[in-house]
């Protein structure tokens, strides 16, 4: 677990699990863009484009709407209300995500970053907020946590005075996620919270020898033999 492996995924490999996650990301903000603009040239308003498009990519701490939209429990997470928010995520994303690969964790990135949305939106559907949940901040709190506990002596910058211990940039990124998120309410925090505790567990009880994300591994291997072409 805390080997550090030299042979990172190439980027355009089909098993690079980051690239997968940062490209799904991206093709969903800009389709999701996309169809903003349509509205604006068309002249509809843009609450329709809200109610149509984006509203049934979130999710709503209401049961009654996850009922009728219960994708929502697996889209929110890919769903950016702003550029700026979006590569936000994104550069933390990258960073952490860097950090699992290199301790040869790639297949584990997107387990992670699943797990984390899925438990954390659950919970949020039952806390009767008055906001909706979007983005990708609470997958990605569980990924930086996940490279901090499987790695906690990976070091960045290396030739700069030793470098810079990952807890440190770790501890960075949860002081400014949570000081960015005190005046949501308290839906918003306490699912961040899990998001991070997410992250802590897949990590632990894969140390303890259960990978969570096995039949996801099995799936794609799946997958790829089932569309490789015949010999």
């Amino acid at each position: 677990m805390q080997a550090i492996n030299s042979e990172k995924p190439i980027i355009g490999a089909d098993n690079n699990a980051l690239i997968a996650l940062l490209s799904i990301n991206l093709v969903v903000f800009t389709l999701i863009g996309f169809f903003k603009v349509v509205y604006f040239l068309s002249s509809s308003p843009l609450d329709q484009f809200y109610s149509q498009v984006f509203n049934p990519t979130i999710l709503f701490s209401n049961l009654q709407i996850l009922l009728h939209q219960p994708w929502t429990l697996l889209t929110f997470n890919w769903s950016h209300n702003g550029f700026w928010i979006l590569l936000n995520n994104m550069i933390w994303l990258t960073a952490f995500g860097l950090v699992l690969q290199s301790c040869n964790s790639n297949k584990h990135i997107f387990p992670i970053y699943f797990y984390s949305g899925l438990v954390a939106g659950i919970v949020f559907c039952f806390l009767g907020a008055s906001v909706p949940l979007m983005g990708a901040s609470i997958s990605v709190m569980a990924i930086v946590v996940a490279a901090v506990v499987q790695a906690p002596k990976y070091r960045l910058l290396e030739n700069l005075a030793g470098g810079i211990p990952l807890w440190v940039l770790g501890l960075v990124y949860l002081l400014i996620q949570f000081s960015s998120i005190m005046h949501e309410v308290w839906a918003i925090i306490i699912v961040h919270f899990i998001g991070a505790a997410s992250g802590l567990f897949y990590v632990l009880l894969l140390k303890k020898g259960v990978d969570l994300g096995k039949w996801m591994h099995q799936l794609l291997h799946l997958l790829n033999n089932s569309l490789a072409p015949k010999k």
